[in-house]
């Protein structure tokens, strides 16, 4: 067991041992204490740019799921092939041929644990995805009752109640109506280019 710790906290193993236990832990206090706001379940609010995988020719899932998540199963593999590298290759050599060879190598290792870690979280895609985070909802038709004071041709606020549930949405109107607050309305259709709905006077 000391010579298996030995080896981890000795160079070339330790470049990767070490941010393996910093990532795992930050991962572990992220989804005990959600600092993220749930973002291990939500891949939108840590998202990468998926440019950046692109360019360096890296499966997309590599940048869609949670940053503590990719970077704690890379370095956990990385840690893994150069330890045994260490046990049965780099061991073996010594002075500067093996800072010379090591120092190429590690850069390899990581490329190449990058794409067996996107290789292993593949089958978990989909929970990390923003995109069937939540079912969308189609307002068109929903009847909804006024929040804000009017509704005008720029602004307005509509509730729709379902159930115990209260949903609000940023609403406007095209015609000069009177809607005021507490007023019920019906849901038109949705904006072209905004996020609010058009509706109309009951």
């Amino acid at each position: 067991m000391t010579a298996f710790l030995d080896v981890l906290m000795s160079y070339p193993v330790i470049v990767f041992s070490v941010p393996f236990c910093l990532f795992f832990a930050l991962m572990l206090i992220d989804l005990i204490f959600d600092l993220s706001d749930g973002s291990l379940g939500d891949a939108e609010g840590v998202e990468l740019d998926s440019a950046w995988s692109a360019k360096l020719f890296l499966p997309p899932i590599v940048s869609q799921v949670p940053l503590p998540v990719a970077l704690t199963v890379s370095t956990f593999v990385a840690m893994v092939m150069t330890y045994y590298l260490q046990q049965f290759l780099f061991g073996v050599l010594g002075g500067i041929i093996f800072y010379a060879v090591t120092a190429v190598a590690l850069l390899v290792i990581f490329y190449l644990s990058l794409h067996i870690a996107a290789f292993l979280l593949k089958p978990l895609g989909p929970v990390f995805n923003a995109k069937n985070a939540f079912a969308k909802i189609n307002f068109e038709g929903m009847r909804a009752v006024v929040r804000s004071s009017q509704i005008s041709k720029q602004y307005g606020e509509v509730v729709i109640r379902q159930g115990a549930n209260e949903i609000q949405l940023d609403v406007y109107s095209e015609e000069e109506n009177d809607i005021q607050y507490g007023d019920e309305v019906v849901i038109i259709s949705k904006h072209p280019d905004q996020d609010k709905y058009l509706v109309t006077k009951i």
